[in-house]
């Protein structure tokens, strides 16, 4: 195998450190060289659940149960086998919703002590604790009401969930596993139960132990400095902006278990923080980054059509569980007419978007549903590029060139208005491109579009949360489950705290999403998902572009494949070719 010289005498001497302390057998030849686009910040899925950070933590930190990158299955990590769900009849919890787990008996931390039901209560505890900075997983996990655990056997325990939760095995069991001796070393978790969590905000903001453990929790101590896990893998080092190393845990716990996240393949991964792409190809092309995903489709394909270099490398395209779409305030003055936004949504050229841009490489979306997902609605189409179309919407809009200034007027509510609205893009070439190509196309039929740029962070601060705007294209990011969550399109969430930034309100859908909460037959829930699309489909509440695909390209001296879980590969599975295994 290469060596690579330009870090070679670092690896060595952080390598001879390594065995000098943790005495560890791994090979030094054996190491995956990965780009990461920018550093992660943190470590600490509970509390910054980045994507870059994930990336790296999904190697250190495991849940109870995930999805098998190849089945896309929900299939067990730590426990011994999928519990079935159990309806309560007596008691405090009667009509909720119990499930029975039993963690494997090898499971283990770092030290060597057992993995337990002690360890998942607490992290669902550090979840809920309003003291600590973990709101998005607070979001995901309210509906767990307790955790029981087995007084005779830790290794058992009951967990608790509402009984209107759809998604209770993914909302049980897919959650990141923290090591409660070592997060909370004072025990501040332990008397804390899941009824005191109930308690007014300002109850528990009182508590001297509670505040320290937060403020612990919350700092780089664990987040950067101090990390431990159940996953395959441990942070041996950080040098921000520039590398993070992993190496496989010696003896790990999961060697006999039968699910991609606990695989050791490579004996070291090393991530290498290289914000420049033409940079990163560079030291792909010289043998020093082995792997480099999210590449531009021109680069992708340059490379792909490079005699030179094509055949040293694999070039992977697995699907993105992500869509890009054009947010629209339905309750601007102007696009709160569907008619509006049904000639909105015939001014973009998607195709030429995909072809140009994307290089082929990408899937027209026709609403919130990923065109991957058995809930999609097949018979939708996708809405075709028509000037003629959107001009004949307009028309009947009651839109009309009173002034004779090229550009459509209309009076509302006694006040002339002239057909002007605002795009907000945040800098990034996709957004320019598309703002650029809908501000040309919507001229062409009497309509002006101006367009503003500033940081998304703020736009999503100062526009989307307060409703102060017209249009924002965006990125809808989604996960494998089976079950989507709609609750951007339920009205009563249109308000500041809400999620329903579109100011989309449709009683029908209201119904819809009211009746999902339900317990279900999967056909009952598919025919609402259905339902849901063709109404959203007509209503045009945002303008629905398409979705990506990952473009990653891999040195073949590994044998490695794509998947459609986030990132688009796991590193932690792939291993050294047989080819290159023979030069060794």
């Amino acid at each position: 195998m290469r060596v690579k010289p330009w870090i070679f005498i670092g690896i060595l001497g952080f390598l001879l450190l390594s065995c000098k302390s943790d005495k560890t057998n791994l090979d030094p030849q054996n190491v995956l060289d990965i780009r990461l686009k920018n550093d992660p910040e943190r470590i600490n899925p509970l509390i910054f659940p980045n994507p870059m950070a994930r990336e790296v933590y999904q190697y250190i930190f495991l849940p109870l149960a995930d999805y098998d990158p190849n089945t896309l299955v929900f299939t067990p990590v730590m426990i011994v086998e999928m519990p079935e769900k159990i309806r309560i009849d007596t008691g405090h919890y009667a009509g909720h919703t119990a499930l029975n787990v039993e963690i494997l008996k090898e499971a283990k931390w770092d030290d060597g002590s057992p993995i337990t039901g002690h360890d998942y209560a607490f992290t669902i505890k550090a979840i809920n604790l309003p003291l600590t900075n973990a709101k998005n997983y607070r979001q995901f996990t309210h509906s767990i009401l307790d955790v029981q655990v087995d007084r005779s056997n830790p290794k058992k325990f009951t967990i608790i969930v509402h009984k209107d939760e759809t998604q209770f095995l993914e909302v049980a069991l897919n959650v990141e596993v923290y090591p409660s001796g070592y997060y909370d070393k004072n025990s501040a978790l332990s008397t804390l139960s899941f009824a005191d969590l109930e308690q007014d905000d300002s109850i528990l903001k009182q508590n001297d132990r509670l505040i320290a453990f937060a403020e612990t929790f919350n700092s780089a101590i664990f987040s950067r400095d101090s990390i431990s896990g159940s996953g395959p893998y441990k942070l041996t080092s950080w040098s921000a902006n520039q590398n993070i190393t992993l190496h496989k845990k010696e003896n790990f716990w999961g060697s006999n278990v039968n699910h991609a996240s606990v695989i050791q393949g490579p004996d070291i991964l090393r991530f290498h923080i290289i914000p420049d792409e033409l940079l990163a190809i560079t030291q792909l092309k010289a043998g020093n980054i082995d792997v480099i995903n999210e590449v531009s489709a021109d680069n992708f394909i340059a490379l792909k059509n490079d005699s030179k270099y094509a055949d040293n490398y694999s070039f992977l395209t697995p699907s993105l569980i992500k869509q890009y779409v054009i947010n629209l305030n339905n309750n601007d003055v102007i696009l709160q007419d569907v008619l509006v936004r049904k000639a909105m949504s015939h001014m973009i050229d998607v195709d030429n978007i995909i072809e140009v841009m994307e290089r082929g490489m990408g899937r027209r979306s026709t609403g919130y549903i990923h065109p991957e997902k058995e809930t999609y609605d097949k018979a939708l189409k996708p809405v075709a590029f028509d000037l003629d179309k959107s001009s004949s919407l307009l028309k009947q809009a009651g839109w009309t060139d009173i002034d004779n200034d090229g550009f459509l007027d209309k009076k509302i509510k006694g006040k002339s208005v002239r057909f002007e609205l605002e795009i907000l893009i945040s800098g990034h070439e996709l957004g320019k491109k598309i703002a650029l190509m809908l501000q040309e196309n919507a001229k062409k039929v009497g309509c002006k579009i101006n367009i503003s740029e500033k940081e998304f962070k703020m736009i999503k601060a100062e526009n989307l949360k307060t409703r102060q705007y017209q249009m924002v294209p965006a990125v809808v990011s989604q996960d494998i489950i089976r079950w989507d969550d709609l609750s951007k399109f339920y009205g009563p969430n249109d308000t500041p705290t809400g999620v329903n930034d579109i100011s989309y309100h449709n009683p029908v859908v209201d119904s819809i999403l009211i009746a999902l909460e339900s317990p279900l037959q999967d056909s009952q829930r598919l025919q609402l998902y259905k339902r849901f699309q063709q109404i959203t489909y007509e209503d045009v509440p945002m303008i629905y572009l398409y979705s990506p695909v990952e473009r990653i390209i891999v040195s073949k001296i590994w044998d490695g494949s794509a998947t459609l879980k986030r990132p688009g590969y796991l590193a932690n599975t792939f291993t050294l070719s047989h080819l290159e295994l023979s030069k060794q």
